[in-house]
């Protein structure tokens, strides 16, 4: 059995998707300076190294990340250097990606989510950060050509990269098929249970309260779309540091009993809310493939979201989906309030864009791409004696 170091978090969704993956055929550590891993599976085993200069939670936890990137490689090597793993899966350019690459361990795997590559770079010492840990990994995983290109224009050689979606939706597909003969009847009770009627359409989003999602767009695009559609009524998923002002916001504009926020929800209940919601909405400034978005797709949803290259690689606009500009809650509104007037375009974007998900964003094939990965790293390595 392969054993595999995986350095990161333990908190994200993406480290739970990775981690849950590679359990199944492997042994796995988990490797952190975390105290707690939330996304964890139960057969991971977790290593937490100590903080080199102060206790996470601190006033100076972003020292720790940054400044003691070395301390942290060095503590990473020596436990990587105990464990003897097979490979090396780093995760985040930016932080355990850098750490591991200057850990100089072989062979490694580093994991780009999104914003380690599309947004860190701006800043000198992230963009320095970022480009070392990609031209140090011996592969590189990316989810969109969004991406892809991100990580060539930051030096990572082209043939070291390996691309596919990350999501895996056959739960949705399951949840999907499993309600479809109560929906009318989910729809009603669903509806009631957040004090609407029935026939009031929703639009969904998913995203955290943070500045790159800029769910804030969509708040301030309220007014406008209830003015046209006085039954619209809006469900706001998950939570950040800009929960409370959005809030604030939806009560500074008159528009609170027309949304409910009901902050973190189970993953597992996702395609419930989903499938009692008629349009998803994404305002991200920036991503590579949305797993959000794919899920909408799958759950049959039509969806309006921003204009960015990403969002373009799985999306037609105006016959898959609605592409709209950044920031612009004016434009925003104008193509939710198309579709909440049109009950056939939003069933034919909807089934375009579930063909779409169902071709592209198969994990069965997709998965396999991974394993044959670390399988060719870890044959060569085990036949040098290391």
């Amino acid at each position: 059995m392969t054993t595999i170091a995986y350095a990161g978090e333990g908190q994200s969704v993406f480290d739970s998707f990775f981690l849950n993956h590679l359990i199944k055929k492997n042994h796995v550590y988990l490797l952190t300076f975390e105290r707690k891993s939330s996304a964890v599976p139960r057969k991971v085993h977790i290593v937490r190294m100590r903080e080199p200069i102060h206790p996470t939670g601190s006033p100076l936890k972003g020292l720790n990340a940054y400044g003691g990137s070395l301390l942290r490689s060095l503590l990473l090597r020596r436990c990587l250097d105990s464990i003897k793993p097979d490979v090396l899966v780093s995760s985040f350019a930016v932080s355990y990606g850098f750490y591991g690459a200057l850990s100089h361990y072989s062979p490694s795997i580093l994991l780009v989510w999104g914003s380690d590559v599309l947004v860190a770079p701006r800043l000198f010492p992230l963009r320095f950060m970022a480009k070392y840990a990609l031209t140090k990994a011996d592969a590189v995983i990316t989810d969109s050509q969004t991406e892809q290109d991100a990580c060539v224009s930051l030096g990572c050689d082209p043939n070291r990269i390996v691309r596919f979606p990350w999501t895996d939706l056959q739960p949705m597909y399951s949840e999907v098929q499993r309600n479809e003969l109560l929906q009318e009847k989910n729809r009603r009770e669903f509806r009631k249970k957040l004090g609407w009627s029935e026939d009031d359409p929703i639009i969904i989003s998913t995203r955290w309260h943070e500045p790159v999602y800029d769910v804030e767009s969509l708040i301030l695009a309220i007014p406008r779309i209830i003015q046209e559609a006085k039954n619209a009524r809006f469900l706001i998923l998950g939570s950040g540091n800009l929960t409370e002002k959005l809030k604030r916001q939806a009560q500074a504009l008159q528009v609170k009993d027309y949304v409910r926020f009901l902050g973190k929800i189970p993953q597992s209940e996702m395609a419930k809310h989903l499938m009692m919601s008629d349009i998803y909405v994404s305002t991200s400034l920036s991503d590579g493939t949305s797993a959000s978005l794919l899920e909408a797709m799958a759950c049959q949803l039509p969806v309006v979201v921003t204009d960015i290259l990403a969002n373009r690689e799985w999306l037609e606009n105006g016959k898959s989906g609605e592409l709209v500009p950044l920031k612009d809650p004016e434009s925003l509104a104008k193509s939710i309030v198309k579709l909440l007037k049109d009950g056939g375009l939003r069933r034919s974007m909807s089934i375009r864009a579930y063909s779409v998900v169902r071709e592209k964003a198969d994990w069965q094939k997709n998965s396999k791409l991974l394993d044959d990965l670390i399988l060719s790293m870890v044959n060569p390595a085990k036949k040098q004696g290391r």
